[in-house]
């Protein structure tokens, strides 16, 4: 009989350090805070993930609860549960989604209580529960001939839908539906709402002269461009009263000529503090959300809004959080400790490591699976209807919660609730890359014995490539985190082994692993015993000339000529597809 075996991280134990104590290198990071009425245990806030109304789908329903309890459970201050549009007439984004009527909860209990599930999730570990409100203004993209798209002015925006220009009227209907959502998540039992007035949404259309270009009262100066934000935040506290947790995402800038500034959101803030309890400062437009750094990739720098967001926080007594490509909390506390913000807010790095926190206090740094800045978990939009991903618009909404680093992220069934191993079983794990390396820890944890056959004289795999490579001390950080990881338990290594039928027939398993990894393909190619495979730029065995053809320009291709290029070289890459890097 086959043995399966899960290769996931397994459930986070501390290992006691004696003589560290993280609170004291952490000690900003880690210190309460007060926001509003309420404290906040730490500095560290989970940013908005998942669609708050996937719950509806039963299929997505149980990896949605997990990912967003996990960090509560991991030790975060506060877990804001994502996108809950204010209607679903020019607000909805998500494809499938069965309406609400947010003004009364009993006419859909079963929705109301899946909604307030999340809160129950997130307080159990004590953690603060926030809902997050959105409409996304101009970027609405119709699901049926009753849905429009509605902005500050009349345009037509990028999926080639026109856009209708607002009046008074939708705007008092609009700043309604947000206040009425609002009340709808504090009877859910949630501390609080995060109102989305970045990436490009609602807020971001009227704040940036860019895109507002109206000539009423409504556009031109910040004061008039002001007017409909300031007039949905009232409208949302004077809903919820004044012991709600009003909280505000906003863009320190979107990243586009002439567009808002760091001290002119500082200026709206500082109109806004009456409504607000404190501020996430982010950047961008979601129309061109990577290169404005919405979701901010390996080719960004890290906390790319901290500066943003210290400009900001010298124009309001409110506190001040951040978000944007921040996995390390050595910046956290660098940036708390200046004096730059009150707090973080760490998105996909959730997802990467929900434990974060717990391991900053218990001074384990080293243990945190750092985000790499991959996608995998957000691929794209749901709404956009991409024709080249291999999902639906609906299946993609249930994907996004993956990830490459952490395997446990978005599994479709409770590893915590699987059965222990009936007994110690004698592993062989064949192959000392990330993935043997993964199920090398998974098994160990499940309390087999297990050893690892390796045939070069080091662990990591192809993963060698990043000691070399200028683009990648993320994937580095990471392999070496995973080899660490590997040495702190008790796991037979044997590097300079090639598992040959006689190593593995007198080895004696109970159980064999195999995590052999990938070969290059080599096409029949008359000549092409004269060219190189790309992995050999890394490993030394050839020296590039000046100039290269690249063929292929699959990831490794491009990744591998970017790098050329960067060092020196002069690059073509050559693809017989229509587009470069398709497998991204």
């Amino acid at each position: 009989g086959g043995r399966m075996i899960l290769a996931g991280c397994g459930p986070y134990v501390r290992i006691p350090q004696k003589g560290r104590r993280g609170f004291m290198k952490f000690e900003h990071l880690l210190s309460p805070m007060k926001v509003g009425n309420k404290t906040y245990r730490n500095r560290v806030v989970s940013a908005p993930m998942a669609f708050s109304l996937i719950v509806q789908n039963p299929e997505a329903q149980g990896p949605t609860y997990r990912k967003l309890e996990s960090s509560a459970k991991g030790g975060n201050a506060c877990v804001i549960v994502g996108e809950l549009d204010v209607n679903f007439r020019d607000a909805v984004r998500i494809p499938g989604f069965q309406y609400v009527d947010f003004s009364d909860p009993s006419k859909d209990p079963v929705t109301f209580d899946a909604v307030s599930e999340y809160a129950r999730r997130i307080h159990k570990h004590g953690a603060i529960a926030l809902g997050e409100l959105v409409h996304c203004g101009k970027e609405k993209v119709p699901f049926n001939d009753q849905q429009e798209a509605v902005g500050p002015v009349e345009t037509v925006n990028l999926a080639g839908v026109h856009v209708r220009a607002m009046t008074k009227d939708d705007m008092d209907r609009i700043a309604n539906d947000f206040a009425v959502a609002a009340a709808y998540i504090q009877k859910a039992g949630y501390d609080g709402v995060l109102i989305h007035g970045g990436h490009g949404f609602i807020f971001t259309q009227y704040l940036s002269p860019l895109l507002n270009t109206r000539t009423d009262e409504y556009g031109g100066s910040l004061e008039n461009r002001a007017k409909f934000p300031l007039q949905i935040l009232k409208a949302v506290r004077e809903a919820v009263g004044e012991d709600f947790l009003v909280e505000l995402r906003i863009d320190g800038t979107d990243h586009q000529p002439g567009g808002i500034t760091p001290e002119e959101t500082g200026q709206f803030v500082q109109w806004a503090e009456p409504y607000l309890t404190s501020v996430h400062v982010t950047c961008g437009i979601y129309e061109e959300s990577v290169k404005s750094g919405t979701e901010s990739s390996m080719f960004h720098p890290h906390g790319l809004n901290i500066e943003q967001a210290a400009v900001v926080k010298s124009y309001t007594k409110l506190p001040v959080g951040v978000v944007g490509g921040i996995n390390s909390p050595e910046m956290c506390e660098e940036a708390i400790a200046a004096g730059k913000v009150d707090f973080v807010v760490l998105g996909r790095q959730m997802l990467a490591d929900p434990e974060f926190t717990n391991k900053c206090i218990a001074g384990e740094e080293d243990r945190i699976r750092r985000c790499l800045r991959c996608y995998k978990c957000f691929p794209g939009s749901p709404e956009e209807g991409y024709g080249d991903l291999p999902f639906t618009s609906e299946e993609l909404a249930v994907y996004v919660g993956h990830c490459t680093i952490n395997p446990l992220a978005h599994l479709p069934f409770d590893p915590d609730a699987l059965a222990p191993a009936v007994k110690s079983a004698k592993v062989l794990v064949i192959g000392g890359g990330v993935a043997g390396l993964q199920a090398a820890m998974t098994a160990c944890d499940r309390g087999h014995k297990v050893t690892i056959a390796e045939k070069s004289d080091k662990l990591g795999g192809l993963l060698y490539f990043t000691d070399v490579d200028i683009d990648k001390p993320d994937l580095r950080n990471f392999k070496n985190m995973m080899i660490r990881e590997v040495e702190r338990r008790d796991i037979e290594v044997c590097l300079n082994t090639e598992a040959t039928p006689e190593f593995v027939k007198n080895f004696g398993a109970d159980a064999i692993i195999l995590a052999t990894g990938s070969v290059p393909a080599k096409p029949p190619v008359p000549g092409i015993e004269n060219a190189h495979q790309a992995m050999e730029v890394y490993d030394g065995t050839y020296t590039p000339g000046r100039k290269i053809v690249m063929i292929g320009g699959g990831l490794v291709g491009c990744e591998t000529g970017l790098y050329l290029q960067k060092t020196g070289h002069e690059v073509t890459v050559v693809e017989m597809l229509d587009r470069v890097a398709n497998e991204s």
